[in-house]
């Protein structure tokens, strides 16, 4: 037995040692870190605060996004703060059916889309169960996320009558000092067409593009007022034509650098909310 002991202490210090140095390293880095997952056709952004506060922003189109968390979350953190569901499409919602199962989950949004789909009416039971703080996300509502960073929520105003789920698609910016992120989600040129109208200062360094890079989003009107630097995509393979060619074009025209995670797997954008490093390299 003491034999044993012999091994097994020094061994367990080391293990203690890894992890406080991986715990400390973690926790030292002031950077806000904000990942598009590759989870394939389908839509899932992490983001991670300065202070390590997270926010998931769907979770794809299946229990891949759990798979995709474990490459950029310690593996001892089980909790996410806030998750956001853009609005009900399997593409962006069934993946956080499992979120929601695995993951202790503090703050959920939606619109309150009440879009008939069995994956939705699950969700929606397993924040009840949980007792999550759910919230409908309205314009005009402000996540105090960190010091100096917040995310505001664009759009929508109201729910308005659609069997597109699209229509009522929760746009988003996120801030953090000088540097601004606008998600999209899956906003077609409706939304777009609003936000310009509205008058909204929506000039930000990333843009994550409307949906999956499709024809129906990214209109140059819209671009003209975004002046992205970075244009991220999430696609996967798919048989709808994303991204479409002209807003590829769309979006070279506007200046702006280009990435996908069909090409460019996950794709991690830094900032200290002066300036901006990414993981890919063209």
């Amino acid at each position: 037995m003491k034999k044993h002991f012999r091994y097994s202490f020094p061994l367990a210090l080391a293990f203690i040692a890894v992890l406080l140095f991986y715990s400390l390293s973690y926790l030292s880095n002031n950077k806000l870190k904000f990942y598009i997952l590759d989870v394939g056709q389908g839509d899932a952004i992490f983001i991670e605060t300065p202070s390590k506060n997270q926010i998931l922003v769907d979770g794809g189109p299946d229990k891949s996004v759990l798979k995709e968390l474990g490459k950029v979350m310690p593996f001892y953190d089980r909790s996410i703060d806030v998750v956001i569901l853009t609005h009900p499409n399997l593409d962006h919602l069934a993946g956080l059916v499992e979120v929601l199962k695995k993951y202790e989950v503090k703050t959920y949004i939606d619109a309150g889309d009440d879009y008939a789909l069995s994956e939705y009416v699950e969700l929606k039971n397993i924040i009840k169960e949980r007792r999550i703080n759910y919230i409908k996300g309205r314009r005009g509502m402000k996540i105090i996320a960190d010091k100096e960073v917040g995310l505001l929520i664009l759009m929508p105003e109201k729910l308005i009558e659609s069997k597109n789920p699209n229509d009522n698609s929760i746009v988003a910016k996120l801030t953090y000092g000088d540097i601004d992120f606008l998600l999209m989600g899956d906003a077609e040129k409706n939304e777009e067409l609003s936000l310009v109208l509205i008058g909204d200062n929506i000039e930000s360094e990333v843009l994550k593009v409307g949906h999956h890079g499709s024809k129906t989003s990214s209109n140059p009107l819209f671009l003209e007022k975004v002046k992205p630097e970075l244009a991220l995509i999430s696609v996967g393979k798919n048989s709808y034509g994303h991204p479409s060619k002209d807003i590829l074009q769309n979006l070279a025209f506007s200046g702006a650098s280009v990435f996908r995670t069909d090409v460019d797997l996950t794709i991690l954008v830094e900032t200290d909310g002066k300036s901006l490093t990414s993981n890919i390299k063209k």
